[in-house]
């Protein structure tokens, strides 16, 4: 399973998620509010981006939320935010390390979440059919499993193919002085459908230290019928997909593909 270095820097990660203004957080708990579940579980759940949020959300609806994360220095930023809130929310949230091919949590859901790409993570079949079956065994009957995925995006895959030149695609700025420049080269795959996305980042400190440092992204590119076959055969039947969060226009809701399945 694919795992970028930036996890292990998760200042930085920080930074470049806010920087993207990513606009996914009411859909969760809006999500959550419509499927009413007794328990949640956020697969991928990194430094509480999101964990935070739908905790806060739980402390006021009733219902706990499981965040589980494969690398410790995520998870050890997420458990400090999560002790920056009040006692409430902090008795709503259980944060685990742990990886979803092979969960053995205690607990069922009636509400399983893969954000903001996660799944893309999952390289190979086997890969993505054991993390769908253990994400079956942990729902609840007639429990919900929502996958955030990015679209294929056919214009830039083809260009992809021959290899796209490095350029800087990001630049943030925190108001204490941490500044982060990120350059990436991306090339695809067709037939492992495989696409690397080469990041660089260099991280500016407010102390006047810098970090730079390579980190690959490299991701299976998931196409809509590929997903329904593999939810049919883990136990799960695609009820829709959406291609917004919430069914409403966002940043850029063409690059989405929203999978709303129900175990059987």
């Amino acid at each position: 399973m694919a795992i970028e270095a930036v996890y292990m820097h998760p200042e930085d990660y920080d930074l470049e998620v806010a920087s993207r203004e990513v606009a996914d957080i009411p859909f969760w708990i809006h999500l959550a509010e419509q499927e009413r579940p007794k328990r949640l579980l956020e697969v991928g759940c990194g430094t509480g981006r999101l964990t935070i949020p739908l905790a806060r959300a739980a402390a006021q609806q009733g219902y706990e939320v499981v965040g589980l994360e494969a690398e410790e220095p995520m998870l050890a930023r997420a458990r400090e935010r999560c002790q920056a809130e009040p006692e409430s929310v902090q008795q709503t949230l259980i944060l685990l390390q742990g990886d979803v091919r092979a969960m053995q949590l205690p607990w069922r859901f009636e509400l399983i979440a893969l954000p903001y790409g996660i799944a893309h993570h999952l390289m190979e079949v086997d890969d993505q059919i054991a993390a769908l079956q253990s994400a079956r065994e942990h729902l609840n009957p007639g429990g919900l499993l929502c996958i955030d995925l990015g679209a294929p995006d056919m214009q830039f895959l083809a260009q992809a193919q021959q290899g796209v030149s490095r350029h800087v695609d990001l630049e943030a700025h925190a108001p204490g002085g941490h500044r982060l420049t990120r350059t990436v080269a991306s090339t695809y795959t067709s037939v492992e459908q495989r696409a690397v996305h080469a990041y660089r980042y260099k991280s500016e400190k407010p102390d006047g230290g810098m970090d730079t440092y390579p980190s690959d992204f490299t991701m299976h590119v998931f196409f809509p019928r590929e997903v329904e076959l593999l939810c049919r055969h883990t136990g799960f039947l695609v009820e829709r997909m959406l291609g917004a969060y919430n069914g409403e226009p966002y940043a850029d809701h063409s690059s989405l593909m929203i999978v709303l399945a129900r175990a059987v």
